[in-house]
């Protein structure tokens, strides 16, 4: 195996006395243990890259062998801890993996593979039989976009790709040792991953907690550990807008958000709440096949520029596209947000042969996303590329219906339902009469065309976004 990319966590060794983990149970694991501990999994492990499934969570045990799987240079998928067993058996038929670490009663199909370490509550599991995969040297993870649902498309990342937006990260945040974090978003969620990743860079310390924010032990362990920043996707934000209005904990210096866009007004709630703590809010654009990150809106902007996902990242770049693909530099014309930098993934995966195959991007990526710029460069999203529909011969984009309530401060999420009928999910009926009659005079619709639907809590995915 190539030791170019191996002991990827080689610099937290200088933190080795600095407390790397606090855990629910109050337990303080330093840089040192967690190195320790790493290494007694590696000795488990073939010197040959690997393919091995981690079914990751926010606990000790996942961070431990994160640590050591990467360090040893293997390549990594990691999956949600909640999949569905159905869903787990067709990623391993597909991906056929070399080793699988999880919690022991996930693993049903014990005739591939046999037990060959315990480690706290879970175990390694390493295949029977040796298949002698190939995988590409630079390969480093394997990133579900589709939460626990057991898709088989993947999102390829490799070493370069990781360690560069985790270095630009942490220099725009300015995170240092001092830092004090805790896990609000799943490990195996790009974002959330993301943070563990700029934390253990930086010798800071990561509180960790699988408890969500609607959970008072959550913020007992913020105001208990001094926790000073969390991150946060929308859904996160609008909690925070009801818990907020009572007092927040005094340890928080700022928060980041990515994962989807706010409504203005519930941006506008939060900067409101923040300003009487005195708390930065940070947001930001991203996607897992920008390994993390791709921009930010910096604080002194947060208010001036709401709804904007600010200005690409350092070494990174933004610029616009027409239909035809040509790039162009107009204000506020609409185009295909286009990203390129060193932190845009190797590409998709979706059988084992694909791990062999070299990077396909080649360090752009086409976000998918219609945006525009302004004047002082700043982006905003605009929509989505490929949610157009027709209703009686017009074209319409579905994204540009959302934002268009978005800015009014309502959630909602559209698709189309049969012919000339948009099915409207709305998070919270209180404004529906309102929303559809602004709806259909934007459009010169019909209010007939709008069906009204309530979002409930099952349309949320594991990274807590909305889903239909």
């Amino acid at each position: 195996m190539s030791t170019k990319n191996n002991f990827f966590f080689k610099k937290i060794e200088k933190y080795k006395f600095k407390n790397a983990i606090i855990t629910e149970n109050g337990q303080y694991i330093t840089y040192q243990e967690l190195l320790n501990n790493s290494k007694k999994i590696s000795k488990k492990l073939d010197k040959k890259k690997k393919l091995i499934f981690l079914l990751g969570q926010n606990n000790l045990e996942t961070i431990t062998a994160y640590i050591s799987f990467i360090n040893m240079g293997h390549t990594l998928a990691l999956i949600d801890f909640k999949i569905n067993e159905i869903f787990l058996k067709r990623l391993i038929n597909i991906y056929k993996p070399d080793y699988i670490f999880c919690e022991k009663e996930k693993i049903k199909i014990k005739n591939l593979y046999k037990q060959i370490l315990k480690y706290n509550s879970h175990c390694l599991f390493q295949r029977r039989e040796n298949l002698k995969n190939i995988l590409h040297k630079d390969l480093m993870l394997l990133m579900s976009t589709s939460g626990s649902t057991g898709s088989p498309k993947l999102v390829k990342q490799s070493y370069l790709n990781v360690r560069s937006n985790t270095e630009k990260i942490i220099k725009y945040l300015n995170i240092t040792s001092k830092d004090i974090t805790i896990t609000s978003l799943p490990f195996t969620y790009v974002y959330g991953l993301s943070v563990v990743n700029t934390h253990l860079f930086s010798g800071a310390t990561i509180v960790l907690t699988n408890k969500s924010m609607v959970e008072k032990k959550f913020w007992n362990l913020i105001k208990t550990y001094n926790v000073n920043n969390f991150s946060g996707v929308p859904y996160n934000y609008s909690i925070i807008n009801i818990i907020g209005k009572k007092g927040l904990p005094k340890s928080l210096k700022y928060t980041t958000q990515a994962g989807g866009k706010m409504n203005y007004k519930l941006i506008e709630n939060i900067l409101r709440i923040y300003s009487k703590h005195k708390i930065k809010l940070i947001q930001m654009y991203g996607a897992a096949e920008a390994t993390s990150r791709m921009s930010y809106l910096k604080w002194k902007y947060a208010k001036k520029k709401i709804g904007s996902i600010g200005k690409a990242i350092s070494g990174g770049n933004f610029y616009l596209i027409n239909k035809l693909g040509k790039k162009f530099n107009k204000i506020n014309k609409k185009g295909e947000l286009v990203y390129k930098g060193k932190n845009v993934c190797m590409g998709y995966a979706k059988h084992l042969k694909d791990l062999s195959l070299p990077d396909a991007n080649k360090g752009v990526l086409k976000t998918g996303d219609i945006a525009h710029k302004d004047s002082q460069g700043f982006y905003f999203i605009d929509g989505r590329k490929n949610r157009y529909i027709k209703v009686f011969g017009i074209r319409v984009n579905l994204s540009e219906l959302e934002f268009i309530l978005l800015k009014k401060g309502i959630d909602t999420i559209m698709k189309e339902s049969g012919e000339n009928k948009i099915d409207v999910y709305f998070k919270n009926l209180l404004n529906v009469k309102k929303s559809i009659k602004y709806l259909s005079k934007v459009t010169s619709f019909n209010q007939n065309v709008f069906n009204v639907k309530k979002l409930s809590k099952k349309n949320l995915t594991n990274n807590y976004k909305l889903k239909i």
